[in-house]
This record gives structure tokens, sequence and C-alpha cells, in this order.
């Protein structure tokens, strides 16, 4: 039994978010056992460091929290991240905390101990001195090498994301561009030493070499289950002119074989809610 995490909400009050367990072998979803602070309008971006599962808990008005659980024990520890806005994405990597910042176009730090986020807030890259959402930074990426990346929609000459369409993927390290001319990228991967990416606004899921599938829904959320097999999300699409509105229905996850583009199994995921931001291995 292989299981994913799944991040679900939805862009209004009504929608409660809710974490999402699938058993990929028999594609069985449950809600997540363990108990959740409540006050969230979303659960967003999902990480694994040992035995601790880190998630990203924004409220309506965006401010952003980390809630950690601890999978041997389902203790619960909620951390504030002061000057986060828009929390989007999480990796904890070598007793630090990276979460994306998307209200404020960064890409900030804070130390770890036991789990909890500690208060020292650090800015580790960012896309513009804005100080608000120009960019739509999104995912974060730790490579083999070390090397931290980043997505993002990019500046947009009428500042609304829905008119992006120079996305990039950036190398924050080494302070160059990977990758340009996405629309809407998210939810970027390392396999088999590609890179591979969520392209949402063209409904695709892409390597570096070009595409490897095309799905419905807005495409968002990649985990890999072997060398082989990707589990990627599709959302349903909001309406433009109204928030809390969606134009279709269809949120799943997907199970697709990257070499011949094929999916192996869908599972609907719309009892749980429209949106899903983000996938992890358990």
């Amino acid at each position: 039994m292989r299981e994913i995490l799944v991040s679900v909400h939805g862009n209004s009050l009504d929608v409660v978010p809710r974490l999402v367990v699938i058993d990929t072998v028999t594609a069985n979803a449950r809600e997540a056992s363990f108990w959740l602070p409540p006050g969230f309008q979303r659960y967003m971006g999902l990480g694994i460091s040992g035995r601790r599962i880190h998630i990203l808990a924004v409220t309506f008005d965006d401010r952003t929290s980390l809630v950690t659980v601890d999978r041997a024990t389902d203790e619960v520890e909620l951390s504030p991240l002061p000057g986060v806005l828009d929390g989007h994405s999480v990796l904890a990597v070598g007793g630090e905390l990276h979460a994306v910042s998307s209200g404020t176009d960064e890409l900030v730090r804070f130390p770890l101990s036991d789990g909890r986020a500690q208060p020292r807030r650090q800015t580790a890259w960012r896309a513009s001195d804005a100080g608000r959402d120009s960019h739509h930074m999104n995912s974060v990426l730790r490579l083999a090498n070390g090397n931290m990346l980043v997505s993002a929609f990019g500046e947009t000459s009428t500042g609304s994301k829905g008119d992006a369409r120079d996305g990039y993927i950036f190398d924050v390290t080494a302070n160059r561009p990977l990758a340009t001319g996405i629309h809407h990228p998210h939810s970027v991967t390392e396999r088999g030493g590609l890179l591979y990416y969520c392209e949402s606004g063209s409904g695709r899921f892409c390597s570096e070499k070009g595409s490897v599938i095309s799905l419905d829904g807005y495409v968002r959320g990649a985990c890999w289950i072997s060398d082989d097999l990707v589990c990627i999300g599709t959302s349903a699409g909001r309406a433009a002119d109204r928030r809390g509105h969606y134009e279709a229905d269809d949120c799943a996850v997907w199970i697709v074989d990257v070499n011949s583009g094929a999916v192996v199994t869908r599972i609907p995921l719309k009892e749980f809610g429209p949106e899903i931001y983000d996938i992890v291995l358990l």
C-alpha cells in the first residue's frame, strides 16, 4: 500500500478545508484522521520531514501558520508564521522551514525546533521589492545538489494573475532562470535528473523536455510514487467574475505513467472540495 496526502480547499467561507488520504493501490480516498486546528480557510503546501507532516494553513485574510502533525503520536503543533501572507508551499530541510509567502513575493525561512517554527523570519529570496503579490510565487523545491528552486506566474501589465502567460522556474541559489514562458507554473518536482512541473493554465503536466499529458481541469499538485508513476491533481476552474464560484466540478487525482503519457487511475475528490493544492507521499 502506498498512500498520498492531498490538501483540498475552496475559495469561499462555506467550503471547509480538508486533508485527504488516498490509497494509490485501491484508489480509496478518506479524510485524514488526525485533528487539525479550526479557523483556517485553506490548507496549502504540504511537507514531510521524518515522522512529521508540515502543513501551511491560511486564514481568509491570508495570515499563515504552520501546522505540524507527529505521525507517531498524532500530536499537533501550531506555529504562526509572522510576515508570511498567503503562504503557498513549504519545505523543511536542515533544521529550517522554507515557506513561499506569495502575498509578499518572497521565499522566507524560519528555524525549526521540535517541529515548531521559531519566530525569527529571514528572507531567503524575493521576486520583487513590491511587498505584495506581483509575481505570484508558489512552489519551492530543493534539488539533489542542494539548490533551491521556486516557480512563479511572473508580472503582467494588468496586475491580474489571470493574464499571466510568462511564468518561470528560477534557481534562487544560482540566481538564474531555468525555464520561462510557462502559463501558470505550479508544483515543480525532480525525477531522474529532469525537472517536471504543472502548467496549470494550459492543463498540462510537463517535463523540461515537453508536455507529458493534458488533463481536464486546473492542473496543480504532483507527487511521485515510483520512477514511472506520478500523481497529479486537477481542480475545478474558478469563475473569473465571482469569488467562490466554479465553472466546472472536476476535482481529482490522476495516476499517470510518464513514459507512455497514459492515465492509470483517476480518483475523484469532488466530495471533499473543489480545489487541490498539494500532494505528498506518506
